[in-house]
């Protein structure tokens, strides 16, 4: 009997999470499939299946301790084990064009804890069956914006601190054969894609060298080669899917 591997991915009801959800469905994964939105994970959930895979969803915000044990604990109750943690939660609070002076002690927190907090308290609820097992694989969502936006410093400011997280935890787990690495998108057309101030079609064409937006399917596969055997002597690192932007990185 061939043992599938497993795989948990947060936000998994939204465009970016859904579309590495399917990708690693394909790729051989089972699921647990999370979002805090109700509705959002049935068509997903679906289309894993149509792939061959076992799935089952829970509906929760990875951001509290609660939310976030619930999640893995599904996986571990149901296969036993997590082979692949992929950290999408995250977002904006307020508009894309915020001034410092105008970012609210809400807007400050809530930020923060979508964009940390649940990747932290993901990690820490998944890593003891890593460890024990000498294998595992997690892949944070950052944003190129971690090295600074004039746009929004709140946001800038989480993903730098998630991209410091996942460079800190990589250090202490190496030694376990855990694999944990930051993937730092552009902009993506996604649900922020609506947002006043993202760049319209006509603007991408010198938006970027390549002068395309990045599409889920992106991420996605740039999660399946961070999760693949290909990847296997790569951690702490940031993998920037950005069409070109900010080279530095």
């Amino acid at each position: 009997m061939c043992v599938r591997p497993t795989a948990v991915v947060t936000a998994s009801g939204g465009m970016m999470g859904a579309a590495i959800a399917v990708a690693l469905a394909g790729a051989g994964y089972d699921l647990v499939l999370n979002d805090r939105r109700d509705g959002t994970l049935p068509p997903v959930e679906e289309r894993v299946r149509e792939l061959g895979a076992d799935a089952t969803s829970v509906l929760t915000d990875v951001s509290t301790r609660e939310g976030a044990h619930a999640v893995v604990g599904a996986a571990l109750e149901r296969w036993g084990t997590v082979d692949v943690l992929v950290n999408v939660a995250g977002g904006l609070k307020g508009p894309l064009h915020n001034p410092i002076l105008e970012i609210t002690d809400e807007q400050w927190a809530r930020t923060f804890a979508v964009n940390v907090d649940s990747a932290f308290r993901c990690m820490q609820a998944a890593l003891p069956t890593m460890i024990e097992r000498r294998r595992g694989k997690i892949v944070n969502i950052a944003s190129t914006n971690w090295a600074g936006s004039a746009m929004h410093a709140h946001y800038a400011a989480s993903k730098a601190a998630l991209v410091s997280l996942t460079r800190s935890v990589a250090n202490q787990v190496g030694v376990h054969d855990v694999n944990v690495n930051v993937i730092a998108p552009g902009g993506t057309q996604t649900s922020a894609a609506d947002l006043p101030g993202f760049p319209t079609a006509e603007q991408w064409k010198t938006a970027n060298p390549l002068g395309r937006p990045n599409l889920p399917d992106d991420i996605a596969e740039a999660v399946l080669f961070l999760v693949s055997d290909a990847a296997r002597n790569i951690t702490g690192q940031i993998l920037n899917v950005a069409g070109g932007l900010n080279p530095s990185l």
